[in-house]
């Protein structure tokens, strides 16, 4: 791999974020867009709740309207003064670990981001010799889906860095979407637009959040996140 750039090393030791474009190259990038746009791909629909579990997406949309609807307005209500979210993802570790079909090249990813190689590369970003474990969701966010205000902070679960690798060819800044960082949790300080192939690594805790996707998006906001950490979590 091609070592990071010099000036994404000191903007991420200056400000605790860098955005660094390409550094999967535009075939392995391509790939995985493809991967995530086929209509084969499995996605969960993701949203807070008591049980912390996952509903297959095609389960939930596949709802009755009424139930559907209510379920809709219970997340909104407790994200106007909380924290909430819905996105669809899939953990690609915990997939890999099940024997789930996963559709090249996204089923390397995983090992991929967990070889020496690119281990190395997060450290060289990063300056950080701790770094020995990489997590990996795929993450679709569909018209009217958010990630509330949070800061990654979590117990024991050795997260140092988060990263999101854009993987959507095309993206307005009006469609929403927008990985929106918080000064004091009240102001916005720095916003990244999800530009295709760029991955975007900031120093956790941080706090940070997803602005809804609009109604009239287009397209799907697609991407791999995850955390650079100590440790694998419990179910990598």
């Amino acid at each position: 791999m091609t070592p990071p750039p010099a000036e994404a090393i000191t903007r991420l030791a200056q400000t605790g974020r860098v955005r660094v474009d390409m550094p999967l190259g535009t075939e392995l990038t391509q790939g995985l867009h493809h991967a995530l746009a086929s209509p084969e791909m499995v996605w969960n629909r993701a949203i807070r709740t008591p049980f912390g579990t996952d509903v297959p997406a095609t389960v939930f949309d596949a709802q009755d309207p009424v139930e559907k609807a209510r379920l809709i307005a219970m997340v909104h209500e407790e994200a106007g003064e909380g924290f909430q979210f819905i996105y669809d993802r899939l953990r690609l570790g915990q997939a890999r670990a099940m024997g789930l079909p996963l559709p090249p090249p996204l089923d390397g990813l995983h090992a991929l981001f967990n070889a020496p190689e690119w281990l190395d590369w997060a450290r060289s970003l990063t300056g950080d010799d701790r770094i020995a474990y990489v997590d990996a969701q795929a993450t679709r966010y569909l018209p009217g889906h958010f990630l509330n205000g949070h800061d990654d902070r979590h117990e024991d679960a050795g997260r140092l860095y988060a990263y999101v690798l854009n993987l959507t060819p095309r993206w307005r800044v009006e469609w929403g979407g927008l990985l929106a960082f918080l000064d004091d949790w009240v102001r916005v300080s720095e916003t990244f637009v999800p530009a295709f192939g760029t991955l975007n690594v900031f120093r956790v805790p941080q706090p940070h959040l997803v602005t809804q996707v609009a109604d009239f998006a287009p397209d799907p906001r697609l991407a791999v996140t995850g955390w650079w950490r100590t440790t694998p979590p419990p179910t990598a």
